[in-house]
């Protein structure tokens, strides 16, 4: 890692492609909390009570990250570059996935197709429970677009260059809210209950992402689950993604059905001991199993 002035270098790991990256960050939707813009991403970052803008981009062999708003301050940029670290999985070393691919006839092709792809997480553990249960039951279109609805109406921004960039908004103000100011939003009387006790819960330091890693892979999964709102799908989904825990496996979830479906080459949706048995080789490295064959959705 390089450090001058507001950009940081961060040397890139052997297998590793920052457009795969941004591909699965696209995907097509209208994602509120990031910006793409050709070969680079910007992402308001929260940095202890400051609110700055980091921007990600690749230049020949390293991840180049500039603090375009605040000061200089070298704490600002060591907590951008572990963000970055931590939202990209840069320390992670793919070799032992990729050799478990190669091996496997019917996914072998992914090392190639996919080469570089990184579980890109959503390190804020609040956002990515209420991620999950705005995008519960409905297709992803519709829940980026109430995404949208919720962060425009409570959370904070940046202005940069005459843009707007939110923030995903506080635990405490959500907690404050009534279930009607959110079916105004078209969030229906459920989901809006269900956000607002997750809220509740980081409100009043009952749940943190800090509490959840001190707990073992079933105390965790059995946490969140008593969270109401949140199964099993939801469970594995936050724990893949801000957790980053290697096993889980998103059972339940339509994408991952019909990815399975068509490796398996069926004509109808899996069952649970179908998607189990693609897993089966992958122990320890399903959460990124999930990732490459989600995928293989949007080739």
């Amino acid at each position: 890692m390089d450090i001058n002035n507001k950009t940081i270098r961060i040397s890139k790991p052997d297998i590793f492609s920052f457009s795969e990256c941004l591909h699965f960050l696209d995907r097509g939707y209208d994602d509120c909390l990031y910006t793409i813009d050709g070969d680079r991403v910007f992402k308001p970052l929260r940095i202890g009570d400051r609110q700055e803008l980091i921007q990600v981009k690749e230049v020949d062999d390293v991840l180049e990250v500039t603090l375009l708003t605040g000061g200089t301050a070298k704490d600002a940029l060591r907590i951008a570059t572990d963000f970055v670290t931590e939202w990209f999985d840069l320390e992670r070393d793919l070799q032992p996935f990729y050799q478990l691919l190669n091996s496997d006839d019917r996914l072998s092709w992914m090392t190639e197709r996919f080469f570089g792809l990184r579980l890109m997480g959503i390190p804020d553990l609040f956002e990515a429970l209420c991620w999950c249960v705005i995008g519960q039951q409905i297709n992803l279109t519709f829940a980026y677009r109430l995404k949208r609805k919720l962060v425009e109406t409570y959370g904070t921004f940046i202005t940069y260059e005459g843009r707007r960039y939110y923030y995903f908004p506080e635990p405490e103000l959500l907690a404050g809210l009534t279930v009607k100011e959110l079916k105004e939003l078209q969030f229906s009387r459920q989901k809006a209950e269900y956000i607002i006790g997750i809220a509740n819960d980081f409100a009043d330091n009952s749940l943190s992402k800090k509490h959840l890693a001190n707990m073992g892979s079933k105390q965790m999964v059995s946490r969140l689950m008593n969270i109401r709102g949140v199964g099993e799908w939801t469970a594995n989904y936050v724990l893949m993604k801000s957790l980053r825990k290697p096993d889980c496996i998103t059972h339940g979830d339509t994408g991952l059905q019909t990815a399975v479906s068509s490796v398996l080459d069926l004509d109808r949706k899996p069952k649970r001991d179908e998607v189990e048995t693609v897993f089966d080789a992958y122990t320890g490295w399903e959460s990124y199993l999930v990732i490459y064959l989600w995928r293989t959705l949007s080739q």
